[in-house]
C-alpha cells in the first residue's frame, strides 16, 4: 500500500508540474534531464524490474504448483515447470500488440478481482477472521476446509457470474467507460454474492492457532 502510495503521489505531481501522466517507471526514468543521473538509474529499473516480476510471477506460480502437486513437486521442480511454461506461451510475443496486451491483461484482471472479492468476503465477513490453522494443513475430509473433494461450491458460485461480469466489462468495447473499473466491480459483485448467498455454515468458525502442530525449534 505505500508503494502505491507513493506511486499515486508522483504520478499526481508530474501531472500538476507538465500536464504529463507517469504511465510507468521507464516514463520516469526518461525524464531524467541529465546523461550521468540516467545512466545511474537504468541499471536500478533493471533490477527492480527484474526483482518485482520474480517475486509477483514467478515465486508465487511455484508456490501454486507446490501445493497442487506436494508429492511429485519441490520449489525446485516447481521453480522449472513454471519457468518452462512461461517460455512456451512466449510472452514477449503478446507484447508486441497493445491490442492482445489490452485483452490479455484485462481479462486477466477481470478474473483475479473476484477471487480477491470472495477471499476478503471469507475472512473478514463470513469467518470474523477466525482461521482453524490446523485444518488449513490437514486432509481429514470433515476437516473446516475440506468442503466438496477440496472445493468450496458456494465461493464457485460466486466465482462464475461475478467473473463473466467483470470479463464482459472489461473486454466489449461497449462497456469502455467502465473497463478501468473491472477488476474492481467484480471483486466487490463477488464478496456481497460470497456473503449472502444461502448454504453457509451454520455453526461459528473456531479460532484455533497452530501451536499443536509447530515444529519444535532446534
Amino acid at each position: 500500500m505505500g508503494l502505491a502510495g507513493v506511486v499515486v503521489v508522483l504520478s499526481g505531481a508530474q501531472f500538476r508540474i507538465d500536464g504529463r501522466v507517469i504511465a510507468g517507471s521507464d516514463d520516469l526514468v526518461r525524464a531524467i534531464p541529465h546523461t550521468f543521473p540516467l545512466a545511474a538509474a537504468s541499471p536500478a529499473l533493471i533490477v527492480l524490474t527484474v526483482a518485482v516480476n520474480l517475486m509477483a510471477n514467478f515465486v508465487a506460480p511455484v508456490h501454486a504448483l507446490v501445493n497442487l502437486f506436494p508429492q511429485r513437486l519441490d520449489f525446485r521442480r516447481a521453480a522449472v515447470v513454471s519457468a518452462v511454461a512461461g517460455l512456451v506461451i512466449l510472452p514477449w510475443n503478446l507484447y508486441d500488440s497493445p491490442v492482445v496486451v489490452e485483452f490479455f491483461l484485462g481479462g486477466l484482471g477481470a478474473l483475479l478481482g473476484p477471487v480477491f472479492g470472495i477471499v476478503m468476503a471469507d475472512y473478514w465477513l463470513i469467518r470474523r477472521t477466525r482461521v482453524h490453522v490446523p485444518h488449513l494443513y490437514t486432509e481429514d475430509p470433515g476437516a473446516g476446509y475440506a468442503y466438496r473433494s477440496g472445493v468450496n461450491p458456494r465461493a464457485v458460485a460466486a466465482l462464475l457470474p461475478a467473473a463473466a461480469v467483470a470479463v464482459v466489462i472489461a473486454l466489449v468495447r461497449y462497456f469502455s467507460a467502465l473497463s478501468g473499473f473491472s477488476w474492481f466491480l467484480g471483486a466487490a459483485l463477488a464478496g456481497v454474492l460470497c456473503v449472502v448467498m444461502p448454504g453457509r455454515a451454520r455453526h461459528p468458525h473456531e479460532d484455533v492457532d497452530g501451536e499443536e502442530i509447530a515444529v519444535p525449534g532446534a
